[in-house]
């Protein structure tokens, strides 16, 4: 296939499977409690649980495109333990940079350990992020991404 034959890659959305060696239900429970998602947030400087679903935090990203401190709500629009799955919405403003982003997770039992399956998309970006080479932001993002679950698995897998 040639280079432009390659079907498009779309820097805004992202999905992916973490396995954990950890049992579903202790999984989802850490996805779902907000001191846990606060620990597990690569560069934040400060987090605040408003209440049983909502997490405001600073983050002070290491990249070049956004130097500025990000200030982020993350809501947790949808918690359903039953089917364990839970939606988020995350919100973050800084100084000529916003964005908002949906994330997706179900949680599902696989003989003793655990398996996320995961998607989110970018909803809006605004400001100076904008204008920026969507490689760039995939890349960036790839790396939090990998962080984020590196994070999580040493919380669960104790």
């Amino acid at each position: 296939m040639a280079a432009s034959d390659a079907p498009a890659v779309d820097a805004r959305s992202f999905s992916g499977e973490e396995t954990f060696a950890a049992s579903a239900d202790r999984t989802f429970a850490a996805l779902t409690d907000p001191d846990v998602l606060a620990r597990c947030i690569p560069d934040l400087v400060s987090a605040e649980r408003v209440d049983d679903r909502t997490l405001r935090c600073s983050v002070k990203p290491g990249f070049s495109f956004i130097r500025a401190t990000l200030k982020m709500t993350i809501v947790f629009s949808e918690v359903d333990a039953g089917r364990r799955f839970a939606a988020l919405d995350i919100a973050s403003k800084g100084i000529g940079a916003s964005m908002n982003v949906r994330c997706a997770m179900t949680v599902h039992e696989q003989a003793g350990a655990s398996r996320v399956k995961w998607e989110a998309t970018i909803a809006q970006l605004g400001g100076l992020i904008a204008a920026v080479s969507p490689a760039l932001i995939r890349g960036a993002a790839d790396k939090v991404i990998r962080d984020g679950w590196a994070a999580l698995r040493r919380e669960v897998e104790v």
